[in-house]
């Protein structure tokens, strides 16, 4: 039928929404499902393949036409069009991808990913990805029951990613490097608590402290879009976080030297709390504390009426008379944060900003305690500059993804001789 010959008048569907990858379908392959007019040539149904049909230059289309009973036989079609038609689950969309590449292969040896979404007028990332998924799902059923194909992404590269890590520790011990091996005796798995009651008093120059923050983290990162992680992250409840932090704190100022430095990480909401709590264990702290700064990149959970938060603070603590390595260094640490996908913890520092802090505050060769190590970001920091350190955590999946992180370091050289145990 001739396209100038249907009659669009007026209809339910307003918003026709992006029409340039029909359109590029349409003159690709042509129309491949008819749209639906009346007896005088009124559209009943296909309005955006009318109209995609028009852009693309198409003089004449096929129609089906059908006798209709009057306005509410026209209202029903176009309604029961659009209500009942069901598009590919994210798994047949996938598999019709691989399918067709395997099939297309065998008659053109030159098919390949950037042909196909050159034919299908999808980008070429996306093919590539919906096909590692169809492979993935064969291996993997489990993906299959993932509700979108976001959520089988993610969970397939986790898979990926498990299975990474433990080739690479495995591969680390056949090799017997020296700095994995530290490394595993250095992340203690375990309380944290309980492990610094068995350390002796005044032995240690120096403490790391990243406690949990107590501020529902899950929904914080969440409505900022950043959930790397989450999954493996153990939060303080508010309730418990007091005691904690002031058990954590007797035990840290006990088994510092005489003149030593402890840094501790802290949420503002505790500002307050944490500020006592670290002066009745006996330590001397200043108001101001000292901050990380990340940027012009803020965090925030509500956009629309909060600026972003583009800083975290910690306190200096010290006790007795300890002598900074770096006199009169501000107080200021500006260094970019990690992006999200290259974390092992969800709260994981950059390695520089460690290795500054820790030579700010110490010597080669210095011993120190890491009561929460996380990511073990400060335990890296430690190899790289020549320090002694050690401390727990309660996931299996941090240490091993630190062990993994170690192992390719050591690889690459980054620690050279300096890594002690």
């Amino acid at each position: 039928m001739p396209v100038g010959k249907i009659r669009v008048g007026e209809r339910f569907r307003k918003e026709l929404g992006d029409l340039d990858d029909l359109i590029e379908s349409i003159k690709a392959k042509g129309l491949i499902q008819p749209i639906t007019v009346d007896a005088k040539y009124n559209l009943l149904a296909g309005g955006r393949r009318l109209a995609a049909c028009q852009k693309a230059g198409l003089l004449e289309i096929p129609c089906i036409r059908r006798n209709t009973s009057g306005a509410v036989d026209a209202i029903e079609i176009e309604l029961f069009e659009n209500i009942h038609r069901k598009d590919f689950t994210w798994q047949e969309r996938c598999a019709a991808e691989k399918a067709l590449l395997e099939l297309k292969k065998k008659s053109d040896p030159e098919w390949g990913i950037r042909k196909q979404a050159r034919e299908t007028d999808v980008s070429a990332p996306s093919v590539l990805r919906r096909i590692e998924l169809a492979q993935a799902v064969e291996q993997f059923p489990e993906l299959g029951q993932m509700e979108n194909e976001d959520q089988a992404w993610k969970a397939y590269k986790r898979i990926e990613e498990k299975l990474l890590v433990e080739s690479l520790i495995s591969n680390a011990k056949s090799k017997a490097l020296k700095g994995v091996a530290i490394a595993e005796k250095n992340y203690r798995l375990g309380d944290v608590l309980s492990g610094m009651e068995t350390l002796r008093d005044s032995e240690y120059h120096f403490a790391e402290v990243d406690p949990p923050y107590a501020i529902d983290i899950d929904i914080r990162k969440s409505r900022a879009k950043e959930t790397s992680r989450l999954d493996t992250y153990e939060e303080l409840s508010k309730k418990d976080y007091p005691v904690f932090i002031d058990n954590l704190a007797r035990e840290v100022f006990r088994v510092l030297q005489p003149s030593a430095y402890a840094i501790w990480w802290f949420g503002m909401d505790w500002y307050n709390d944490t500020l006592a709590i670290l002066r009745e264990a006996g330590f001397t702290v200043s108001t101001i504390p000292a901050i990380w700064t990340k940027g012009a990149q803020g965090q925030t959970a509500s956009p629309d009426t909060m600026l972003g938060s583009s800083y975290e603070p910690f306190f200096v603590c010290r006790k007795g008379n300890g002598k900074l390595a770096k006199a009169g260094r501000s107080n200021v640490f500006n260094y970019t944060p990690l992006a999200p996908a290259k974390k092992i913890h969800p709260t994981e520092k950059p390695l520089d900003l460690m290795v500054d802090i820790l030579e700010t505050f110490t010597f080669p060769g210095t011993r120190m305690v890491i009561p929460l190590l996380g990511s073990g970001v400060t335990l890296r920091a430690c190899y790289k500059t020549g320090r002694i350190g050690f401390g727990w955590d309660l996931s299996k999946e941090h240490r091993k993804r630190f062990l993994a992180r170690v192992a390719e370091e050591e690889e690459a050289g980054v620690y050279g001789e300096k890594a002690k145990v």
